[in-house]
């Protein structure tokens, strides 16, 4: 009996899964890209965001987000560790990248009284 039930169960979810997905009117789940996933989980800054890329590796999209590349797609992973903030040569780091470094202050000049 048990053996039937999952039967059962896997042929429903192979039906399901087979259904097409119809976009939902007014932005409701099923209105992102996943309708399986709400959109503010989806929208959440600790979310993976798929991005299409040409090569396998990391790389930096900005000062706090990497691009991990792999065959299938890659992840935009932000660098959420508060001791490395920064992104430095497609891995998040202590120390910030040379375009992400603030810049450096001049030293401050003494005025001579003449």
């Amino acid at each position: 009996m048990a053996s039937k039930m999952i039967l059962a169960a896997c042929a429903l979810v192979a039906l399901m899964a087979m259904v097409e997905c119809q976009p939902a009117a007014g932005g409701g789940w099923g209105a992102g890209t996943n309708p399986w996933i709400p959109p503010w989980v989806a929208s959440a800054p600790w979310m993976p965001k798929w991005s299409p890329c040409t090569t396998v590796g990391s790389t930096c999209s900005d000062c706090t987000t990497r691009l991990v590349c792999t065959k299938v797609g890659g992840l935009m992973r932000a660098c959420t560790d508060p001791l490395l903030p920064h992104c430095n040569l497609g891995e998040c780091s202590a120390t910030p990248s040379a375009e992400c470094a603030p810049p450096a202050e001049a030293p401050a000049s003494t005025a001579q009284a003449a």
